[in-house]
């Protein structure tokens, strides 16, 4: 063990921290998502009425960047804030920008695909005639493409839980990729 791991676990053992286990993580993610389901009236109705690409932009660029922006900003999304979680690095310091944005960097990327395929979509000449969201479902070509995604994702997160739950500081695979922590505050 070199020095700057030892340096570390004096400093976790003298500040008695407290991982964020499993249940206050999941809540902290469902209040999350239920803030960002604020944004889903705007979605479908963008793609069944508005159809505007500047407002599908706005729309996706808040989502993916919802969490790296209060990691960064705050510590905390407002769900981990609410369960009283915050995100360290290694020192139990706040985590930096970079470190922020690696640990997100599948959030980041799904959320930057996603747009693309919606993009795509989009900018079909029989999209003008969706109405319904049904419609948008049958009507988009890049359906597959997104449902195959969404089955890579699925994987990545099933990886990122079998990390956390084999790991006793209850670390998942996207906070040792951001070399952080998430601690009870």
């Amino acid at each position: 063990m070199n020095d700057l791991q030892q340096q570390d676990l004096l400093t976790e053992t003298e500040l008695h921290v407290t991982y964020g286990n499993f249940w206050p993580r999941f809540w902290a993610l469902l209040i999350d998502a239920l803030i960002l389901a604020v944004l889903t009236p705007a979605v479908l109705f963008n793609r069944t009425e508005w159809k505007s690409l500047f407002v599908l932009i706005i729309i996706a660029v808040i989502q993916f960047s919802f969490k790296p922006f209060f990691e960064y900003r705050y510590g905390a999304t407002p769900g981990k804030m609410a369960m009283g979680l915050t995100i360290v690095n290694y020192q139990f310091n706040r985590a930096g920008a970079e470190q922020i944005i690696i640990r997100n960097i599948f959030g980041i990327l799904s959320g930057l695909i996603l747009l693309g395929i919606d993009m795509y979509s989009f900018n079909q000449p029989q999209f003008n005639s969706v109405s319904t969201m049904q419609e948008y479902l049958s009507f988009s070509s890049a359906r597959s493409l997104t449902l195959l995604w969404e089955a890579l994702m699925f994987i990545i997160v099933l990886i990122d839980i079998i990390f956390f739950v084999s790991s006793d500081t209850c670390r998942s695979l996207h906070d040792r990729m951001g070399k952080t922590f998430v601690i009870k505050t």
